[in-house]
């Protein structure tokens, strides 16, 4: 497993937290997403890492309107 760190721009609330945690665990091979409503500004994923490559989970998190960076893998 690997986890990358993503720091989202823009401030999600509880709700559309919790829709881009559903939405990151429904990419393949994507095993678990921690979302905090305190720092809501931070994602982890953690993923298999041969199979998931860290720009399919940004280009998600893109589609989704938002502004994501990875600061840490």
């Amino acid at each position: 497993m690997h986890t990358i760190q993503v720091y989202i721009d823009e401030t999600l609330d509880a709700d559309d937290l919790t829709d881009l945690q559903s939405q990151l665990l429904s990419i393949p091979y994507v095993k678990n997403v921690v979302v905090n409503n305190s720092t809501p500004h931070d994602v982890l994923v953690e993923y298999e890492e041969q199979y998931v490559m860290p720009m399919d989970i940004i280009h998600t998190m893109s589609n989704r309107g938002l502004h994501p960076d990875i600061i840490s893998g």
